[in-house]
């Protein structure tokens, strides 16, 4: 026997494929395929997720999830045996967990191999008893798990395979092959054959058949559209019926039964209506009903309608009709069609067809008929609210509209743009309403933060002046853009970009409800090409109206009209051949499905059981209700609810008020948990209508122990639903192979769409210009042979060769297209064209021909006058846009397209995560919104909480079609649903024919099936009320109904004398103008003052201080609001909720114990803070301690108004525990029968009456009779009465106040002065009672020495108990730990002291710490006596002097780092001007005369040269102030009076002055100012002229001999700056010394020149890299789009234009650099231009010539260079793109375009060799050659010229130029610093051996050589000349550290310990003194 080892894992894959299989003998898997029975016609899960009862089976293999789709396709798929592994493969697949495979395996079936596979089964021939050795299928076996299969729930709910799903059920219908017809009525023969000779066991397999065979006949029908309308499958119908109504036994056990029942039923409902398609019969039939009343009454929808259609959205059919109205429909004069509730009324449909009908237009005619409304009473006030300005007329008008509406007018759609996820955004603006118009910028912003208009998601109706509307929502709101401030909007004050920055305009994103609307995007492109705001043209908001609170319901409710899977379909429409089985006047409801899928169901009830008793339910064994109320906290009517929900599919649950209708649904809920695996129940969906009852629900099964919870939807107010939301649990969720495919190929769509979608909405939003029209003229000219274009533009071309005006046209001459459309728009014509030819009667008619008579004619398009021309223009225009729509449209569907499958995708994983959730949590917007969703999910129970105030239509759309038990749980005689439509409601007379608000609750409450009654669970046991206010429901709705023994137990109300009272009064209700819907609400301000006043007396008594305790409720809004404004202002004390329980504790043991002193925590509160505010209708479900009512309505016509109906009324009375008080008119109210009877109990019980009974709780006996506010006031004051309260305080004093409760007792402040005495003195307390006494502040004068020594002044008393205490204030001076001293009181520690010196530690940097000493020692953490020291970053100025001015460096220390370019302001001036600009820039020369002048001569040269006159040195002529001679030079500025030796007395300080600093001569002494004046100088001190002379080297520019006497200048040479001998300042205004001065001037500006040009260099580089992959791109998206279809802005011609420009502009860029830095602008060339301009002038006479060697030529060679590379990678590019064209237009681009640029850049190639050679600059000559053969290159091997060149020409230039790249990489092995380009050597002789790719990315080594460049002249630190005489700086301390190469010459540079290299010199000549002086004149 082989061991298990041996035995083979499966089959075969290769023998599965009828293959042969490679291994033989030795595979491990099975070579054949064992026949065994099939599965059985009753196992496996059902078509809709639940199971049969399996049937014994052995054993056979499963092929594994990759293998089965190999099964499908292989020879004998159709022998027993492999047919049975396939069906029983696939089940296995799709009732597993891998989602994957389920999803592979819907695939496969929708494949060619699948399709193929099921047609051949479902056609093959089943035999009941095929026998097992019968090569034959069997029907049970073979036919029954098929059709089970394809049914599978599973396959039918996936969201992401409803193509491949709907592919299959056409394959089974088979269309005009009749497939599906003909293998029915064959299985259906063959299943009435089994059914005749079946036994009992045989019956089960039946079973399973109608059932397989109904389910998947069902979906056939329902999936393809016409075969309703084949009779035979109602034929097929009629023999299933037959067959199931043979089964005799109780249909409600048998789980496959009771679903065929049901999928039969619908079959026949789907047939049924598919008998009205063929003909229009109700035209003449329908419409005529047998009653006279309702056929006058009655006017069918649609084309049913005798008159017609009332517009174009009248439709018979529900699912074609728009949700919002259409333009057609506002205007419609014809009433709406609205169907009547009641059955017996006529109606074109009946069933559940009928029922959602019904549903739909009421619903529709409540929501979307307000928006009908209010826009046509707009529109009938349309002059007055859209043109008018008068203000108060709007407002009035507005008033009587119906509906709450917001008007924005002077609309304008400014932008029409694409969003990813929104698909087409409108940006529409609008006039500022009035409100913020007229705001500050600040107070606008505010308004619009704070206001509630044009919410996300609002919804909006865009009117313009012609009437038609359109609906859009509000996709984005943006107060103020983003990232924008005050003074953004301000400096940007004309923009319209958000909703608040504009003063006059606001700005609000829109999207259309409907995108793919025709008629929509057609307005809102028409909208969008008006150039200016129209005023006729509005925006309505209706913030009242949530569109996603109705559009969901709707839509659904059409989903399901069309096809209505859904069930309780006999429960919700019974009709008239519907069979019930009735008992004791009582309509029985069967089980829920599940509870029959198997035999002997038992449930668990023990999670209920309080005291552990092992309760269960069953079907045949009801648990007991004496057995569930004695082990479970449960009443009897709990119990008996309890039972309903679990043994009834529909049950319903009436729960009065108070009677625990929550906690009944909460046990059912409990219990269906705790079985939920052996019932197979999938998700349970928990309903509620609104998010905060579905809150609390969903709270109270946390609290009871099912966390398995997910929340649907995001206004969840609860923290702990916040981790149980949706968005939370898909978080861990991973997508499938398919979906993830799937993704990527939606978002692939989605980028295309973008792609087309982005550029034609940009197009759209703007007016169509002249480029429009003459492309759409090409495109008629290419597409339908027009020759209008050819003719119009027969003078313009678009050769490359022209230039480009602005619109993107190409210039030819002086015409462009744009020049010759105008000139024909405008009528003329161009010279020397001769018209057409005219007849002499056309010359004299001079008619102009219409349209179509010129578009017959387009040769005679110059022969058309103006007006004709006009005319033919618009019809191009209209073509334009009609194009542009349709263009539109179709990317706008596809988008929707695209996006709703993306969404699928995305759903399909939620549908994963929500099908592992035990409870799901929904309201019913929400359900209807995630429709498509939830009804794939396998959820078999909906409880639905408070149903009876869900309206019908939104509980209708949560039953799902997996739904086969609903629990819903409410009380119709409490609050009906809301409505806006007061006319649908049942509370009106016309209103009760619809009934839009009664709920499914109520009506199957209500509803008679038979004559019998649904059965209602009802609970009579409440738990809320005192029975006295229990008993005012009780004896008027509920009679049954008793009070829980702990009601009796309330305490009396405090401070009353009545737990109940009607205060009952006369006081009218305030009048208003009866304007409209809006002036509706009521308010009283008797009653409000009234309720404020009870309210406050009911807070003092100090036990009512939780929200809980007290609420107000009235039935109006406008009280509501009235009373929350007054609650709002009004101020009282307030219990703190902490201090209730003791204070109540405190008063119930008063009289036994003694008061124990307790601080209670009353403080001064607003009352509203410690209430609650509601209307009646919006406090259903909640409950206080007590109920204040205010009634409102008091008027003498006895209106009672909305609380006229039992269901408000009982809502109102039954919200109170321990008390209710209403303040009403009793008159008024009592014409309302309940309320009647209300007023008589209370009449009966003395609970009624004008005076209101208060109680004193200090003296119950005082009357208190309150009948006005004011007697609050008066008689209770303080809560209590008017007496004294006279108890004693805490103190022991008498409480003297009025009497009040006990609370506030507690916390009356005692005024009597204070008996104590303090402890250690005699001294008594000075304060009042009630304060704490302290210690004993008294002065002690008496001196008294501290231990430390110290004697105060002075010692309050209580300090004198311990000395030691005491902290003495005397300031002494410590040594601190730290180092410094510090002035501090004596009884701080000075170890522990904080130091506040500074701290003053050296730094690395050098600086000294300029922190204060605490903040750099700080205590360790762990070790608190270890002092860590850490200075942190330094925050001194950095101080290092700037290498191109005298400033110092103000930024915070960066150490390791440069200082970069100086920012201040330049210093350099001279007489006539400064220099504006800043110190980083290079200063402009001074061009004015120069202003040395004296009797002796002048100077004739410019401001910034050198002098070409000699220095006089004579003494100075003039006089003084003081008349006597000046003691300088001639032509210097004379000094002041101060320096007049003769007037200067003897002890004058300023003859001390030394003059000659060779023999220190002073002032006083020198003698001969005639021979040696002084030289004042302008910081104030003076020399003699010799000693000047020497100090400033005038024998350095001047020749002189050895008498002193100048003789000439000297040719000009640099110099450095001179400065004062004692102060410093540089000497620099003395014309004297002018030839010495300038040449220092000029140094230093050629210095800054070569900073400020480096810095230009470095940013040009990084330009023109930019610009190279900018024209790479250019070209490369050239090449993608030649195949695609071309656009009038995306044309060939268009983008090749592009192109150029941008490399024109880039070469721009280059050639601006070149010209900002050649010689010309370089200080000394600017020089040398003045010297020359003023020797031809003025006939100057100067020695001064320019030294080419200080001229900066390496800027100018890197310019050039850069060009080189702009002009290279511009001309390749641009050969890639040519490449691509035809031959001709290549050659011709070439020839215009290539060929003259790149002989210019060959040219400029040999000038940069040359020129670099000669300033020896490696680099650029290497560069300059590598260019050069990359030229040749692409001359040679791309352009026509190279084709010519024969093949000897060929290799004597490629020789020539790789000899040439040869020689450069020699000179680079010399040059290590032009080692970066050898890689472009290579990329050149690739190109010359004719490689076609190249790269313009750059090298690492290249970047890093830019990088080097960047900081060779950056400013800082000292200058150097290498042995070449190139400049570089050496930065930090200024001194060369490391050696290194030249960059440009590789000469050595730098050095080592701050000393330079051999050969290298610094350049003093820039430096001289540069960093401290202050350089100018």
């Amino acid at each position: 026997m082989s061991s298990s080892r041996d035995r083979p894992k499966g089959i075969c894959h290769f023998i599965a494929q009828n293959r042969k299989c490679k291994f033989g003998s030795t595979c491990k898997f099975s070579h054949t395929i064992a026949p065994s029975s099939s599965r059985g016609g009753a196992g496996g899960s059902s078509g809709r997720g639940g199971g049969l009862p399996h049937t014994s089976r052995p054993h056979i293999p499963r092929p594994r999830p990759r293998d089965w789709s190999a099964l499908l396709s292989q020879h004998d798929a159709l022998s027993p045996a492999p047919l049975t592994t396939t069906i029983q493969g696939g089940l296995d697949i799709v009732e597993g967990a891998d989602s994957d495979a389920k999803q592979a395996l819907i695939r496969d079936l929708g494949n060619e191999h699948g399709l193929q596979w099921i047609v051949r089964v479902f056609e093959s021939t089943f035999e009941l008893n095929p026998g097992s050795y019968n090569a034959k299928l069997g029907f049970h076996e073979h036919c029954v798990p098929f059709l089970r299969l394809i049914s599978h729930n599973q396959i039918l709910t996936s969201l992401i395979m409803e193509k491949e799903v709907g592919t299959i059920y056409n394959v089974l219908h088979g269309g005009p092959r009749r497939r599906g017809i003909n293998c029915f009525e064959r299985i259906t023969a063959t299943l009435r054959d089994a059914m005749a000779t079946a036994d009992d066991d045989q019956r089960t397999k039946c079973e399973a058949a109608i059932f397989a065979i109904s389910a998947t006949l069902y979906n056939v029908i329902s999936l393809n559209q016409d075969a309703a309308i084949q009779k035979e499958y109602k034929t097929i119908c009629t023999s299933l019926s037959q067959c199931f109504s043979e089964f005799t036994s109780d249909r409600h056990s048998s789980f496959a039964l009771r679903s065929a029942a049901r999928d039969i039923q619908r079959i026949k409902e789907r047939l049924g209506m598919g008998e009205a398609i063929p003909n229009a019969t109700y035209h003449t039939t329908a419409t005529i009903f047998p009653d006279a009343e309702f056929q006058l009454a009655l006017d069918p929808p649609g084309d049913l309608s005798l008159k017609g259609p009332r517009h174009d959205n009248d439709h018979a059919m529900i699912e074609n009709i728009s949700i919002l109205p259409t333009t057609s429909e506002i205007k419609a004069n014809r009433a709406v069609y609205l169907p009547l509730r009641n059955r017996a009324v006529p109606h074109h449909e009946t069933g559940i067809h009928r029922l959602l009908d019904t549903q739909f237009r009421l619903l529709r005619e409540d929501t979307s008929g307000q928006l009908q409304d209010a826009i046509c009473a707009l529109v009938a006030r349309w002059e007055t609210l859209v043109r008018g300005n008068d203000k108060n007329m709007k407002r009035k008008m507005l008033r009587q509209i119906d509906a709450k509406i917001n008007i924005f007018d002077q609309v304008r759609i400014a932008e029409l743009r694409f969003d990813r996820r929104k698909g087409m955004v409108i940006d529409v603006t609008f006039a500022q309403p009035s409100r913020a118009s007229g705001l500050k910028p600040k107070e606008r912003l505010e308004w619009w933060k704070e206001s509630r208009d044009l919410q996300v998601g609002s919804l909006v109706a865009l009117v313009d002046d012609t009437k038609e509307t359109s609906f859009l929502l509000v996709a984005d709101r943006e107060v103020i853009k983003h990232g924008n401030n005050e003074t953004g909007y301000r400096r940007q004050y004309h923009l319209i970009k958000d909703l608040a920055s504009n003063p006059d305009r606001a700005l609000i994103a829109l999207t259309l409800v409907n995108p793919t609307s025709e008629l929509d995007l057609a307005r809102i492109t028409a909208l969008t090409r008006q150039s200016s705001a129209v005023s006729g043209a509005v925006l309505i908001e209706f913030p009242g109206l949530l569109f996603n609170s109705f559009e969901p319901i709707l839509k659904c409710l059409q989903e399901l009209h069309k096809q209505p899977n859904m069930p309780f379909t006999d429960w919700l429409a019974p009709s008239t051949n519907s069979q019930f089985t009735i008992r004791d006047g009582l309509v029985q409801v069967p089980p829920p499905l599940y509870m029959s899928e198997k035999r002997g169901v038992s449930l668990d009830l023990s999670c209920i059981a309080k005291d552990g008793h092992p309760l269960r339910f069953s079907l045949e064994q009801p648990a007991t209700v004496e057995a569930l109320e004695r082990h479970t906290t449960l009443d009897r009517g709990q119990c008996e609810s309890l039972i309903s929900c679990l043994s009834r599919e529909l049950a319903l649950v009436q729960g009065p008020p108070g009677t625990g209708k929550s906690y009944v649904g909460l046990q059912v809920v409990k219990v269906l948990m705790r079985n939920r695996d052996q019932l197979k129940l999938g998700p349970l969906i928990c309903v509620c209508y609104t998010n905060h009852a579905l809150d609390q629900f969903l709270e109270h099964l946390l609290d009871a122990g099912v966390d398995n919870v997910i929340r649907l939807g995001s206004r969840s107010q609860s923290e702990r639903l916040q981790e149980r939301t949706l968005i939370k649990a898909r978080s861990g969720q991973i997508k499938t192979r398919v979906e993830k495919h799937n993704i990527w190929e939606c978002n692939q769509g989605l980028d295309e769409i973008q792609t087309e979608l982005e550029p034609l909405l940009e197009r759209s939003s703007r007016p169509l210009t002249y480029a429009d029209i003459v492309y759409y003229l090409q495109k008629i000219s290419q597409t339908k042979g027009d020759r209008t274009h050819d003719i119009l533009f027969a003078g313009a071309t678009d050769g490359p060769g022209g230039g480009v005006d602005e619109d993107g046209f190409q210039v030819v001459g002086r015409k462009t297209r744009k020049d010759i459309l105008q000139s024909w728009t405008r009528g003329k014509n161009p010279p020397g064209h001769q018209p057409m030819a005219q007849t002499p009667l056309q010359s004299l008619q001079q008619v102009d021909r219409n349209l179509s008579q010129l578009l017959r004619n387009p040769e005679d398009v110059w022969g058309m006058s103006k007006r004709e021309r006009q005319t033919l223009r618009s019809h191009w225009e209209e073509q334009i846009q009609e194009s542009r729509r349709m263009q539109l449209n179709h990317l706008l569907g596809k988008f929707e397209g695209q996006t709703s499958s993306l969404q699928a995708q995305y759903k399909e994983g939620d549908k994963r995560c929500l099908g592992q959730a035990h409870v799901i949590g929904v309201t019913t917007t929400g359900l209807a919104s995630n429709s498509e969703l939830l009804r794939s999910l396998p959820a078999k129970v909906l409880v639905c909480e408070e149903a009876a105030e869900v309206l019908e239509a939104h509980l209708i759309s949560a039953m799902l079609p997996s739904v086969q038990h609903a629990i819903l749980i409410g009380d119709h005689l409490q609050l009906r649903a809301q409505i806006s439509k007061y006319e649908l409601s049942m509370e009106s007379e016309q209103g009760k024919k619809y009934g839009l608000d009664e709920s499914l609750f109520e009506r199957l409450a209500n509803e008679e099936f038979n004559g019998a009654k649904m059965p209602i669970a009802q609970l009579d046991v409440q738990r809320r009320m005192h029975p006295s206010i229990a008993s005012l429901v009780r004896e008027t709705l509920y009679p049954q109904l008793r009070d829980h023994e702990t009601t009796y137990l309330y305490p009396e109300v405090m401070g009353m004398r009545r737990r109940l009272f009607w205060l009952d009064h006369e006081h009218r209700e305030d009048s208003s103008a009866q304007d409209g819907h809006m002036q509706t609400s009521k308010t009283n301000e008797w009653e409000a003052e009234m309720v404020v006043s009870l309210v406050k007396h009911l807070s003092r008594q100090g036990i009512y201080g939780g929200k809980e305790d007290i609420a107000v409720i009235t039935p109006y809004l406008g009280q509501l609001r009235k009373l929350r404004k007054k609650f709002q202002t009004t101020f009282d004390l307030v219990i703190g909720d902490k201090d209730m329980d003791n204070i109540k504790l405190d008063e119930d043991e008063e009289e036994e114990q003694p008061p124990v002193p307790q601080q209670v925590e009353v403080r001064q509160g607003r009352l509203i803070d410690a209430i609650r505010l509601a209307t009646v209708d919006n406090f259903q479900g909640e409950e206080a301690k007590i109920i204040v009512v205010s009634l409102v309505r008091s008027n003498p016509e006895h209106k009672c108004g909305f609380l006229k109906t039992s269901n408000r009324i009982n809502v109102l009375l039954s919200r109170a525990q321990h008390g209710m008080y209403i303040i009403g008119d009793s008159q008024t109210s009592s014409g309302v029968p309940m309320w009647g009877k209300v007023i008589g109990m209370l009449e009966k019980n003395d609970n009624i009456g004008p005076n209101l009974e208060l109680q004193c709780p200090r003296h119950p006996t005082t009357p208190l009779l309150v009948s006005n506010p004011e007697d609050f006031i008066r008689l209770s004051p303080e809560g209590g009465c008017n007496e004294r309260c006279g108890l004693r305080l805490n103190c022991g004093h008498s409480c003297v106040v009025k009497c009040h409760s006990n609370a506030l007792h507690q916390v009356v402040k005692c005024l009597e002065a204070c008996i104590k005495s303090f402890s250690h003195c005699d001294h008594p307390c000075p304060k009042r009672c009630w304060e704490d006494c302290g210690n004993c502040r008294v002065p002690i004068t008496t001196p008294i020495t501290l231990p430390c020594g110290h004697t105060p002044s002075s010692l309050e008393c209580h300090e004198t108990v311990d000395l030691t205490q005491v902290k003495c204030h005397q300031i002494v001076t410590r040594q601190l730990p730290c180092g410094h001293q510090a002035n501090i009181q004596c009884y701080i520690d000075f170890n522990k002291y904080k130091c506040k010196s500074v701290c003053g530690a050296t730094l690395p940097c050098g600086h000294n710490c300029n922190r204060m000493c605490k903040e750099c020692r700080t205590a360790d953490v762990e070790k608190p006596e270890v002092i860590i020291v850490a200075h942190g970053e330094c925050r001194n100025p950095c101080g290092r002097n700037s290498g191109t001015c005298r400033h110092s460096c103000k930024k915070l220390c960066h150490e390791g780092s440069d200082c970069g370019s100086c920012p201040q302001p330049c210093d350099v001036k001279c007489v006539h001007s400064r220099c504006p600009n800043t110190c980083s820039e290079p200063c402009g020369c001074c061009v004015e005369l120069c202003s040395w002048t004296c009797p002796h001569g002048r100077c004739n040269m410019p401001c910034a040269v050198p002098c070409d006159r000699l220095p006089c040195s004579l003494r100075c002529t003039k006089n003084l102030e003081c008349g006597h001679q000046c003691p300088s030079i001639c032509g210097e500025r004379c000094p002041g009076r101060k320096f007049c030796k003769e007037c200067l007395s003897e002890n004058d300080k300023i003859l001390d002055q030394v003059v000659d600093l060779v023999m220190y001569t002073m002032y006083r002494d020198h003698e001969d100012l005639d021979e040696d004046p002084i030289v004042v100088l302008s910081c104030g001190h003076f020399y003699a002229m010799s000693t000047l002379d020497g100090h400033m080297d005038l024998r350095s520019a001047y020749q002189i001999d050895d008498a002193g006497k100048i003789l000439g200048p000297k040719h000009f040479e640099r110099a450095e700056m001179k400065v004062c001998p004692e102060c410093r300042e540089p000497l620099r205004n003395i014309h004297r010394y002018n030839r010495v001065v300038n040449g220092a001037l000029l140094d230093e500006a050629t210095k800054r020149f070569m900073a400020y040009a480096g810095a230009l260099q470095t940013d040009l580089q990084n330009k023109v890299q930019e610009h190279e992959l900018k024209l790479e791109d250019l070209a490369n998206e050239f090449v993608q789009s030649l195949s695609a279809e071309n656009t009038a802005f995306t044309s060939k011609t268009g983008k090749i234009q592009d192109y150029q420009r941008t490399a024109s502009l880039a070469q721009r860029e280059v050639m601006n650099f070149i010209t900002q830095v050649s010689q010309a602008e370089q200080p000394y060339g600017k020089v040398q231009t003045m010297v020359i301009d003023a020797r031809r002038r003025r006939n100057a006479v100067s020695d001064f010539e320019l030294d080419n060697s200080v001229i900066q030529h390496g800027f100018e060679l890197r310019g050039r260079g850069q060009l080189l590379r702009i002009t290279w990678a511009a001309l390749w590019n641009f050969n890639n793109i040519s490449t691509r064209l035809p031959p001709a237009e290549h050659n011709q681009y070439w020839t215009t375009f290539v060929l003259p640029q790149l002989l210019k850049a060959k040219d400029t190639c040999v000038e940069l060799v040359v020129d670099s050679a000669k300033a020896a600059m490696i680099r650029q000559q290497v560069e300059a050659r590598i260019y050069f053969s990359q030229f040749v290159a692409l001359e040679m091997n791309h352009s026509p010229i190279g084709a010519n060149i024969s093949a000897s020409q060929r290799e004597g230039v490629l020789n020539v130029e790789l000899d040439s790249l040869k020689q450069c990489e020699d000179a680079i092995r010399e040059n290590a610093s032009a080692r970066y380009l050898l890689e472009d050597i290579a990329k050149a002789r690739n190109l010359l051996r004719g490689s076609t790719f190249y790269s313009f990315v750059s090298s690492q080594e290249k970047e890093q050589i830019y990088a080097a460049m960047a900081n060779e002249f950056r400013g800082s630190g000292h200058w150097y000349y290498c042995q070449q005489g190139h400049p570089f700086s050496v930065g930090e301390c200024g001194m060369p550290m490391e050696l290194a190469k030249c960059p440009e010459c590789d000469s050595p540079v730098g050095g080592q310990h701050h000393n330079p290299t051999a050969g290298v010199r610094r350049a003093d000549d820039f430096e001289a003194q540069f960093g401290r002086m202050n350089i100018g004149r």
